[in-house]
């Protein structure tokens, strides 16, 4: 070993042992299956905290969760499907709270020559319980490699959720896109086929390998000392699917590289778990069975027995993996399932820790200690292979659940038609961007329109149906439950449902096997926005808005629908008052050029976002599309312009939702005459009844006319008998006299009852009619004639021209000092006041190892945008000081009952007084009450 290697090594090592003889955990001496409930939290509390201060791999583990299809499940970037002792570990179906494994896991070995000359055989694993470590604890197996995730995320990188994607600017970072335009594709998803392309619903990626497995004296990497193992990198993924035929089935995909400098000439690769057929606490009767001619494990339960959930045995899952894909042997063909075991959990057969027992136990050919009825563990494999240095191989298994074999077996067979297919399998929608707005009482939603672009490239269709929007204050329970044969939850009721308005509505056939329909909806018509009212602020509820498509009856394939994990399309949020003096941003719309009387809007949808800007509309009739208008703006920074809307032909009055605001144009349908409006000028002394129709054949301008009399002759009439007129005809709009015909019915030289006024505007120098503009006696009353001075107005509707140009231009939302004076001192409070020690404020958040109530909290509101607040006892003790420095969106500041030291404070009254600056002071007081 290099010196300054060794050195780094003993640096690593003492700060190692350093944070470890800083915990004061310490695991219980049994297994882990046999710990209490106490026991089981404190190891999980202390596994995350120790990951947090631990200066090797671990500090990049995660954990998420895949819940795209009926299969819901727990599982870690450092390859563990499954955790011991925690739900949901293979839950099936998801929301029935019946979990079906302990955990399972990757594990690969090689057989190679260690520094002594010894042939030895290095086993890597990624189990949670009996997983190889050294004896101060240090993990011998499988780290996450930290280039392939968000270290600020809480889970690994999640097709559903951009956030938790790794946002390094680098062509090693497989998220990367180098030929981005902008924020919106810099990072892409690292698809099967192609950066971009998602494959199924829902998915998971890592990276991790075996450098802290420094159990043997084995150097791969030539230069690195410090980079120990086998000198392995897996590349991990997790497919589901939500389509009915894959709902029972996930896929895992690992690719296995060798980054080292040394050849592996005999390489075995497997999983490693432990099945809970009937719950965690049935684990001792539990079956085991393979297939090897459909490279298949699986387990059941003893039959007649009892299990956790109260279940008939014939409504009891059935646990299986199935090799869909193995490494290439020596004979260039894929090697398949080539050994099994099942030994007694907690026994050395089953001893993970033990390399040469591993190693062993997945030796190629060896099918026994199968124990059956017992608590048992499962290690199967596929080998052996080689890797060279640079080469990979890649195995795919499919964990499969199914009610009885015959049925997994039919899972088995519809996953490998999928892995046939290369994973282009039938899927929901894309999934629909939520965002969601807090307001006083209310959370406005908004989502964009991507999902109805979806194209299906299993059934080559465009399939997408309508939108489903879900609440929540847990983020578990989404509505009233729907439930199916066997009890499970198979869906909720949403809050509300938009669907296209087509031929397809009402419920879908029911799915036989679940006994459940699912509803496709009532043909409303799509929206993008939606408000639910009478919230009460400060409580936290969680949003998702699904994506669905039309399923395929004539197949039996039931709709698919997006889920409602943690991503685009679900969102938290804290229903809160603006800050004293909010007023809302101001919104204008400017025609600048042009004469169109059709209706633009915009509306305040998002305040949070608006900004100074100026966009500008304008309309062309050139395209393909026939008439569409382009809305833009200007960086004023860079000067370039910012197309928002392109060619657009929706010209009906449909919502834009742009930077905070919702726009929408509507133009006129036809140009017509506008009656209101039309007719005799006031001031006019004529009593003729004027009638304004389209002359025969005639055309419709978009223009405005004028028609005025006068006291001698000015004009002369055309076409029909031209004669000298004591009146003319104006198009106002454009300014500019136009020709009229007089049809004059009596042949009196003026206008009177019985005559026809038509101007006229010409097509290649034809003469061709307008409005016809009829004259009649007065209903009551004498008749009189026109007179100078009487003027005749045509008002009418004119759609969007290419002259017509639009400006909209915003300010942000505001605070008016006055007016926050006023109401800070008027409505600050404290909420709940009194607090008592239980509140429907504190309501735990939605991860799947949440413990307790949730938050201990009382809100003081109606606060300025800045202010100090502080605490005291009744004798005029200062327990804790609050700066308040917020956004105008946010009324509230939140305390959590803790004294500035960190202590739990007592039962009893409390003053707090709140200095508010230029908004002034305010002094009350608020209860605990136990």
């Amino acid at each position: 070993m290099k010196p300054i290697s060794f050195l780094i090594t003993l640096i690593i090592l003492l700060s190692y042992t350093f944070v470890l003889n800083g915990q004061e955990y310490e695991q219980p001496k049994k297994p882990m299956k046999y710990w209490t409930t106490e026991e089981v939290e404190s190891f999980w509390l202390n596994q995350k905290r120790f990951s947090l201060l631990k200066p090797t791999g671990a500090a990049d583990r995660r954990e998420g969760i895949m819940s795209g299809n009926l299969i819901r499940t727990v599982f870690y970037n450092y390859g563990s499907i499954g955790a011991p002792n925690w739900e949901p570990s293979i839950e099936w179906p998801k929301g029935s709270g019946h979990g079906y494994a302990y955990e399972f896991g990757p594990i690969i070995g090689a057989e190679v020559v260690n520094t002594r000359g010894d042939t030895i055989h290095i086993v890597s694993d990624a189990l949670i319980d009996g997983g190889d470590r050294s004896p101060r604890g240090k993990v011998w197996g499988w780290q996450p490699l930290p280039l392939y995730l968000n270290t600020s995320a809480e889970t690994p990188a999640m097709s559903n959720n951009p956030a938790s994607w790794p946002q390094t600017q680098s062509t090693e970072n497989p998220f990367y896109n180098p030929d981005n335009t902008g924020p919106d594709d810099m990072f892409l998803w690292p698809g099967l086929d192609s950066q971009g392309k998602l494959s199924a619903d829902l998915e998971a990626y890592w990276v991790m390998d075996d450098r802290d497995n420094d159990e043997f004296p084995y150097y791969p990497f030539v230069e690195d000392s410090l980079r120990r193992g086998l000198g392995l990198e897996l590349t991990c993924r997790l497919l589901q699917f939500t389509a009915s035929l894959a709902e029972d089935i996930i896929f895992y995909i690992i690719t296995i590289k060798n980054v080292s400098d040394m050849p592996l000439d005999s390489v075995v690769a497997g999983m490693y778990g432990d099945p809970h057929i009937g719950g965690s606490a049935d684990f001792s009767d539990d079956f085991a069975g393979f297939d090897q001619a459909t490279n298949t494990v699986y387990s059941w339960d003893a039959e007649g027995s009892g299990n956790d959930y109260g279940m008939p045995w014939s409504d009891l899952g059935w646990l299986g993996f199935k090799f869909l894909e193995s490494p290439i042997g020596p004979d260039s063909v894929q090697l398949g399932l080539t050994s099994m075991a099942a030994p007694l959990y907690a026994t050395s057969f089953s001893a993970a820790s033990d390399d040469e027992m591993m190693w062993t136990q997945l030796t190629p050919g060896r099918f026994t200690g199968i124990e059956q009825n017992q608590d048992n563990v499962f290690i199967f494999g596929t080998g052996y292979f080689s890797l060279q240095p640079g080469e990979s191989q890649q195995f795919s298994i499919a964990i499969l659940m199914g009610r009885g074999l015959d049925d997994l077996n039919a899972n088995g067979e519809i996953a490998q038609d999928i892995f046939d297919l290369d994973y282009n399998f039938t899927k929901a929608p894309d999934l629909p961007k939520l965002t969601v707005v807090p307001d006083e009482g209310k959370a406005v939603l908004y989502w964009d329109s991507k999902a109805e672009d979806s194209f299906d490239d299993f059934f080559q269709s465009h399939d997408f149906e309508g939108y489903k929007i879900y609440r929540s204050t847990d983020g578990l329970k989404w509505g009233d439950p729907i439930t199916d044969v066997n009890g499970a939850v198979r869906f909720y009721k949403p809050l509300a449902q938009f669907d296209i308005d087509n031929d397809i509505s009402g419920f879908f056939p029911a799915d036989q096997r679940l006994g459940t329909s699912f509803y496709l909806g009532d043909n409303t018509g799509l929206v993008h926005t939606y408000t639910d009212d009478n919230l009460i602020n400060g409580i936290t509820y969680y949003y998702a808005v699904t994506a669905y498509d039309s399923g395929y009856k004539n197949l039996g394939i039931q709709p698919a629908e997006t889920g409602r994990e943690n991503g685009l399309n679900m969102q938290a949020v804290v229903p809160t008052a603006r800050a004293s003096g909010y007023n809302d941003a101001p919104i204008e719309i400017i025609h600048d050029e042009g004469y169109a009387t059709g209706v633009i809007t915009a509306e305040d949808l998002d305040p949070t976002i608006i900004g100074t800007n100026e966009y500008e509309i304008f309309f062309t009739d050139t395209s393909s599309l026939g008439k569409t208008f382009f809305l833009f703006y200007r960086d004023e920074q860079t000067g370039d312009t910012v197309m928002i809307i392109e060619n657009s032909p929706n010209l009906s009055g449909e919502p834009n939702i742009f930077n905070g605001l919702i726009a929408s144009i509507t133009d006129e349908t036809t140009i017509s005459v506008i009656d209101s409006l039309s007719g005799w000028e006031e001031g006019s002394t004529s009593t003729l009844l004027v009638d304004i129709n389209l002359f025969p054949n005639g055309r419709r301008i978009p223009r405005d006319l004028k028609i005025q009399f006068y006291d001698t002759i000015i004009d002369t009439s055309v076409v029909v008998n031209p004669k000298p007129i004591n009146f003319d005809v104006w198009n106002t709009t454009d300014n500019e006299k136009m020709d009229v015909i007089f049809f004059d019915n009596n042949s009196d030289d003026v206008v009177n009852v019985g005559d026809k006024l038509v101007p006229v505007v010409y097509d290649n120098s034809v003469p061709v009619g307008t409005w016809q503009v009829d004259f009649s006696y007065p209903a009551t009353g004498d008749t009189i004639d026109p007179a100078a001075g009487d003027i005749i107005n045509i008002v009418v509707s004119k759609p969007f021209e290419t002259i017509d140009k639009y400006r909209i231009t915003t300010e942000p939302a505001f605070i008016d000092n006055t007016q926050a004076k006023e109401d800070f001192m008027a409505n600050v409070a404290v909420v709940p006041n009194p607090y008592i020690v239980s509140s429907s404020f504190e309501v735990p958040p939605p991860t799947v190892f949440s413990q307790g109530r949730g938050d201990r909290r009382i809100d003081f509101i109606n606060l300025p945008p800045k202010c100090t607040i502080r605490i005291y006892t009744t004798v005029g003790e200062l327990i804790d000081v609050i700066e308040h420095n917020s956004d105008i969106f946010n009324d509230r500041e939140s305390w959590n009952l803790l004294t500035s030291e960190g202590l739990d404070i007592a039962y009893g009254i409390y003053i707090y007084h709140i200095d508010a600056g230029e908004y002034g002071e305010k002094i009350d007081k608020f209860a605990i009450i136990k």
